[in-house]
């Protein structure tokens, strides 16, 4: 889907990592908190590590801050069988494609 969203400020740009389950690896990725409107409400949205590009996108949403943009974000749900044999279910916001930014 395609929204409108505001990120407020740099500290909104997170950069994180995480275990990819199926190669062990640690990945850098990132997460923005993004302010939607009508209905306003904020929304933590996950950039994958290919996205990501070692923080390549980070710099990129830096020059969005303080502006409304679209952005193209997917709701996903996934579950599956942890380490233990536990249930694990994820869910949330994930940014599938970075934001055109006007005039390039």
């Amino acid at each position: 889907m395609k929204l409108e969203g505001l990120i407020l400020d740099e500290s909104d740009i997170i950069q994180d990592t995480k275990i990819n389950r199926s190669t062990g690896e640690t990945e850098t990725m990132g997460k923005i908190n993004l302010i939607t409107t009508n209905p306003t409400d904020k929304i933590q949205v996950t950039v994958s590590p290919e996205l990501w590009a070692n923080g390549k996108a980070g710099e990129i949403l830096k020059r969005l801050v303080g502006n409304r943009h679209q952005y193209s974000i997917q709701y996903k749900e996934m579950s599956f069988g942890d380490k233990d044999g536990k249930h694990v279910a994820l869910n949330g916001f994930h940014l599938f494609e970075l934001p055109q930014i006007k005039g390039q």
